[in-house]
């Protein structure tokens, strides 16, 4: 009878994520994970075969985690959009290194920057939202996106990188008077 297989899909990747957060994707391979695990390589290389496999399934585990923070910020709070932003900002300071796996490093590759609007799980939920809060329609409503996540992505990441620090108070304000900026200019060109 072969032996019983110890080592799950699960726990491999529970502990790629451990060694992420607390290290970096660089530091992700099959002797740390198997030093996590407290057994040979033999059974990450069963599992996903690569190294670069078991890259990609900690990368789509780490956009779940982010996924989750995400919609939690939104059904969570009347703020809409703001909760949103303010959430995006959170998530680069309190998981940093899966924010920098995500948003900051070849992984994220959308190409045009009118794409990142859409292009990930809920942003159809959100473009929704916009239109329903704004009254713009879609189109512009993307736009309204695209400009605030921009601005959002840029605070954020001068905070996972430590570059400055601002507060959950002024990263608001900063938000709201883009967003209110970029509303105004969008609906002025509706007109």
């Amino acid at each position: 009878m072969a032996p019983k297989i110890k080592t799950s899909y699960d726990d491999i990747i529970r502990e790629a994520i451990t060694i992420l957060r607390k290290h970096g994707i660089e530091a992700v391979n099959a002797r740390s994970v198997a030093a996590n695990l407290n057994c040979s390589i033999q059974p990450i290389f069963r599992t996903f075969g690569t190294m670069e496999d078991l890259k990609v399934a900690t990368y789509k585990r780490a956009e779940e985690i982010y996924n989750i923070a995400m919609m939690e910020a939104m059904k969570n709070s009347n703020d809409g959009l703001l909760a949103l932003g303010l959430a995006y900002v959170n998530f680069a300071k309190t998981e940093t290194n899966l924010f920098k796996l995500l948003f900051m490093s070849n992984a994220f590759n959308q190409g045009s920057g009118i794409d990142i609007a859409g292009s990930t799980t809920g942003d159809d939920e959100v473009l929704t939202l916009i239109c329903n809060a704004t009254g713009l329609n879609i189109p512009k409503a993307r736009e309204l996106y695209t400009g605030l996540w921009f601005t959002t992505h840029g605070i954020a990441s001068l905070l996972a990188t430590n570059s400055c620090t601002l507060n959950n108070e002024e990263t608001k304000k900063i938000l709201k008077n883009v967003f209110e900026g970029l509303l105004n200019a969008l609906r002025k060109e509706v007109e």
